[in-house]
């Protein structure tokens, strides 16, 4: 039961989200470095361009969350698995560029007991 509660959420926040990414989204992330909101931590992106995780963190909590795989899985289309190391939590996503030194991510989760999902956005910011 609690497998397939987990796929109806997947499924049901990724048919809830629009997307917009271009079909070389992967291929312009490979290898990049962003800064999350705030300035919390640093991420780079793997060669391929379908993962990322926390190589820098500038928070007094942050040492716990190195190395964390925050995004996971990246299609081409903008659509993965984005990961809350704080929180503990994985959410359906979205990555979409905006410009060529911003990246909007979007994670939804459905709740239980509601009939839309929660999402969360963050923008995140090419570092040079």
């Amino acid at each position: 039961m609690k497998r397939f509660a987990t796929i109806a959420l997947t499924t049901v926040a990724l048919s809830a989200m629009s997307v917009t990414a271009s079909a070389s989204l992967k291929s312009d992330l490979a290898g990049t470095k962003w800064k999350t909101k705030g300035g919390k931590s640093t991420v780079q992106f793997s060669s391929s361009g379908s993962s990322a995780k926390i190589i820098a963190v500038h928070t007094a909590k942050g040492k716990k969350v190195m190395g964390a795989k925050v995004i996971r899985s990246l299609k081409s289309n903008g659509e993965g698995i984005a990961y809350d190391p704080e929180k503990k939590k994985k959410y359906a996503g979205t990555l979409t560029k905006v410009g060529s030194t911003k990246l909007k991510l979007k994670g939804c989760v459905l709740l239980f007991g509601k009939k839309t999902p929660a999402c969360r956005t963050q923008i995140w910011t090419k570092v040079r």
